[in-house]
This record gives structure tokens, sequence and C-alpha cells, in this order.
């Protein structure tokens, strides 16, 4: 019996051969018994009845309402009369809940596979099915390499998101940081020659160096692994007609005659990023953690698993003294977990080898300096 989720469309398509019916029937019909009870009858002549062949026709079903078995009887009714029986299930979805997946925390990409926590756990296995049906299952460890990337991403002060992908709308933000003198001077800030905010920067003044202006754009998200899509004016700017600086300036070549070129000072931000009088960057940002980082989430996951399974887990559970075969072990209590003094000590080997090497001060997040009239990151608009 074919089985269907909740919420989807069903086709059902019955074929009678040409002995069946010897021509074309003139009629069919379609009896739907529901999981409740009741059966509710589709022929011909209704919209959901497609004729598509000779003696072949589907039942185009609107997602059924209600989860359960189903069954139908199919009726063609010409020089002979022919007939069909048979049945479906529709699974119900389970609730999630609010798609919430925006605000959710954590790295853009987990640090370890499931494959890497369920080496790491030894490769256990679990029985699916009863009798002579049942069979041994490597046990998903999806979840649980999920959590551990997102504890250790938070731990390691969020250096390491993966991969993670934005598109910006770069725009002016704001006229400022200019002074004009009473003669109709207008001096400049130091740190660029053009408009403050993200784009059409001197260089020059910036880092000292060069004498040609150059426009750029400032993407957040550092390092910036990969500019993928450059638009203006709803048209894709050819990749030679751009740079990356420094993993996060985006900066405007000269064209094919050495003239400079400059990145739009201005857009619709109304408007989707293919129409006329617009301007948008989409590129790829995040650093992966090193490989003591993926071993230490791929440990943390697999005792998660334990954890959450009943095993033999090393992770405190507030016990201060555990005796095990004669021997008497004393460790801190679970609020002294984790962090202690000036090292990390979670009793995982290779977490706190991972955190020791990269995060060994404890940070929650790496350091930031902001300044209100300096540069300003191109953003992302909407939600």
């Amino acid at each position: 019996m074919a089985s269907y989720q909740q919420g989807t469309p069903i086709n059902i398509t019955d074929t009678f051969t040409v002995e069946e019916v010897l021509t074309d029937p003139t009629n069919i019909t379609w009896t739907i018994l529901n999981p409740d009870g009741t059966t509710t009858i589709y022929t011909e002549v209704s919209l959901q009845v497609e004729h598509v062949g000779v003696g072949e026709w589907i039942l185009h079903l609107d997602p059924p309402a209600d989860p359960g078995d189903y069954e139908y009887d199919v009726d063609a009714t010409g020089a002979v009369v022919a007939s069909r029986q048979g049945g479906f299930t529709v699974l119900a979805n389970v609730a999630t809940g609010p798609d919430v997946s925006w605000a959710v925390v954590g790295p853009c990409t987990p640090w370890a596979s499931a494959q890497d926590v369920w080496n790491c756990c030894g490769q256990p296995t679990t029985t699916i099915g009863e009798g002579s049906f049942a069979e041994e299952c490597p046990v998903d460890m999806t979840q649980y390499a999920l959590e551990a990337s997102q504890v250790l991403y938070e731990l390691s002060a969020r250096l390491y998101a993966g991969q993670c992908e934005k598109t910006v709308r770069p725009c002016i933000q704001q006229w400022c940081g200019l002074q004009v003198l009473s003669r109709g001077y207008v001096v400049w800030p130091w740190y660029e020659l053009g408009w403050t905010g993200s784009f059409w920067n001197w260089p020059g003044w910036r880092n000292g160096c060069g004498c040609s202006p150059l426009s750029q754009v400032l993407l957040s998200g550092y390092p910036v692994r990969e500019i993928t899509e450059v638009k203006i004016d709803g048209a894709v700017v050819a990749p030679d007609e751009y740079r990356l600086d420094e993993r996060r300036w985006l900066t405007r070549m000269a064209d094919v005659d050495g003239n400079v070129q400059l990145w739009p000072a201005c857009q619709r931000l109304d408007l989707a990023d293919t129409e006329s009088g617009t301007f948008s960057i989409t590129y790829r940002y995040g650093q992966d953690p090193p490989v003591t980082g993926i071993h230490a989430a791929a440990q943390l996951g697999c005792e998660l698993y334990r954890a959450c399974t009943g095993g033999e887990c090393i992770l405190p559970s507030g016990a201060t003294r555990v005796t095990r075969q004669g021997v008497t072990i004393e460790r801190g209590g679970f609020t002294q977990w984790g962090y202690k003094g000036s090292t990390w000590q979670t009793g995982l080997s290779l977490v706190d080898a991972f955190l020791n090497s990269y995060n060994r001060p404890g940070l929650m997040r790496r350091p930031t300096i902001y300044s209100p009239d300096g540069p300003k990151f191109a953003r992302s608009v909407g939600q």
C-alpha cells in the first residue's frame, strides 16, 4: 500500500486493457472510503479526473485532511464492465512549530558530520523491525553532530562559523565626516576621500598606498571566501570587473581602457535586485574549524549520544566522587565544569586540547572595535 505525507496531493492512475473494456468506456467512477467511514465519489465529469489515453485515467486528489488508511474502488462502464480496488495510507505530519531557523544561533554548517560522530563513538547500531524483518542499522548521529557543533562554536568565541552565504544591498547610509569652511573649502576625513560609508573609498588614504581612487564595498563576515554574484540594474557583472581585497573589501576594477569604474552610490531598495536601479552582492564567508575542532565535535557528539541513551558517559552529572572497581575519583561539581581559572577542563581530551589551543582565555566572542564615523558594512535588506 502506497504511503503519502499529510498535505501532499495524491494521483491515482488506473488502466483497463482492451480485452477488459473492448472500447473506451463511456464512464468511470472512483469511490474513496475515508478513514472516518464516509465515502467520496468522483466521476469522469469531475475536474479531478483526467482521461489520458485509451482505457487510462488519472484521479487527482487534493491533499487529504485526515491521516489514516484510505480504500478505493474504480469502475469503468462501457461495452464491458471492469473494476479495480486499491488503497493508500496518509501519514500525519509531525508538528514542528513555526519556522524560526533564521533566529537559531550557531555555526552555518556543522563542524563534524554524522559519520564523524558515529566513527568516534565506535560505530553503534540499533535494531530496526521485528522477527525475520529485524536488521541492524547504524545509529543516526546527525542531531548529536549539530548539538556538539553549536556548543563548541559558542565556547570557542564564535570564531568558526563554517561556510555562510548572504546577499547584501550596499548603499550610502549617511553623509557625515565633512567640514565646510567659511570660504567654501570642503575638508574630508583622513581615512577616506569620498562618501563616508561602504564605498568608493580611496585606499591610498586608508592604507597609505596607491595613487588613484578605488571604489570599494566593505563586506561583513570575515573572512569572505568567495564572491558568488554581483548584479547592477539586474544584470550580472563579469567576475573580471572586480576583485576581493583583504578578505573583506570588494574592489571595482578599471575597464578595458583603463578608466576608473565606481560602484553605484545609491539604489532602489524597495525593488528586487533583478530590477533596474538596484545593486546587490552575493558572497560566501566564514572560517572552517581546525582539524582538532572537528575531532573535538565528534567526541562531544558521541558523549551527548551516550548521555541521551543511557550509555556510559564521561560528561559530569553533578557527582563529585565516583568509585568504580575499587578506584575512587574526586572531581568538581557541575557548576565548575568546563573552564577553570585559566584552562579548559571538560574531561574530554580532544575538547580540552582544542579549546586550550584556540580559546585559552575563555572569550565569548572575538574582540571588536566600533567607531561611529568609520566605514560601515554593506547590509542585507528585508528579514
